[in-house]
């Protein structure tokens, strides 16, 4: 969602109530959903019109040596008008920049609400969550740190708690570069915690890598290893879903691939932004490999202390890895 759609005569909360929003935001989400966007009024008037009445209220409260200190200030100000009104316009600016940025954050997560709505048991962000989290939302002013924070606000309406403090910290200090080449890798993260960097394609740079690491969101030059069987069997999944994949290959060999390993930030935003894992890359990758001779793709089937991969397909190379 753009910044040209929150600014379209019909607000987009309006857009979205007119489809039944309130039943989804009913409890703790609407109040941690409200927090973050506050009024939905014009913000230049309704900046003025708080100011305003703020300092009406104050004023009958000051204190004589107030009074006198703010009789100073007006006169002040009134012998330099253009700087008061280049203050209040600075003012105004600011204001309506950070609410712009905190409802394209709150349209982020309703829509992520909508699709996978909170259990009706849920206690919502506590309030010492949302304090940081609304101090770092507002300054959210690109596409992918909103739709990271969006995600991670409906992951803590959802369950309470999931998403640490860290993460919400670790996601205000990331420059757009950063946070593009975090959603890049993220098909080749599993919500263990692992990032097969060796399957990503193109592959990362050097720099690239190091940049992700000196963000803090992993730890690189690791390698994960699967061993198969005496059958020459692997079946493994990578997300937190249904699919999976079956290597047939090599008995009681290893297949190692060069990975990252995530951090508890990492690993939240793995867990939060949802990508489907690469699974095409990951065979491209393990077909280059001596011990493996096929690689299948379905849906893996637990039962007790078997597991099956129902409804295989297989997966052919696309590319020549090296070797």
């Amino acid at each position: 969602m753009t910044d040209d759609e929150i600014n379209q005569p019909m607000h987009w909360l309006d857009t979205l109530l007119e489809g039944g929003l309130p039943q989804v935001l009913a409890g703790p989400a609407g109040k941690a959903i409200s927090r973050l966007i506050g009024s939905t009024a014009d913000i230049p008037v309704a900046y003025l019109e708080g100011v305003a009445r703020d300092i009406r209220d104050k004023s009958d409260a000051r204190s004589a040596v107030s009074r006198a200190i703010a009789e100073r200030v007006a006169e002040a100000a009134a012998q330099d008008p253009e700087v008061v009104d280049r203050a209040l316009q600075s003012m105004v600016a600011r204001s309506y920049r950070s609410q712009t940025n905190r409802e394209a954050v709150a349209a982020v997560a309703v829509e992520d609400l909508q699709t996978t709505p909170p259990s009706p048991g849920t206690e919502g962000p506590s309030d010492d969550w949302m304090n940081r989290f609304e101090r770092y939302a507002e300054d959210a002013s690109s596409e992918d740190l909103r739709m990271m924070y969006g995600k991670l606000l409906a992951s803590e309406i959802r369950e309470p708690g999931k998403i640490a403090p860290t993460t919400v910290h670790f996601v205000s200090m990331l420059d757009t570069e950063t946070a593009q080449l975090i959603e890049r890798v993220l098909p080749v993260c599993s919500p263990d915690g692992v990032a097969m960097t060796a399957i990503l394609h193109p592959k990362l740079s050097i720099p690239e890598t190091t940049y992700i690491e000196q963000s803090g969101f992993w730890t690189a030059e690791k390698t994960f290893s699967m061993t198969f069987s005496e059958d020459g069997l692997i079946i493994r999944s990578f997300k937190n879903d249904s699919r999976g994949v079956a290597l047939r290959g090599k008995p009681n060999s290893k297949l190692t691939v060069e990975a990252a390993v995530l951090s508890r930030a990492g690993r939240d935003l793995c867990n939060t932004v949802i990508r489907d894992f690469d699974y095409q890359a990951f065979a491209d990758f393990a077909l280059s490999k001596p011990e493996v001779d096929e690689v299948h793709l379905g849906q893996i089937q637990r039962e007790k202390d078997t597991v099956e991969l129902t409804s295989p397909i297989q997966l052919f190379p696309t590319r020549k890895e090296s070797q």
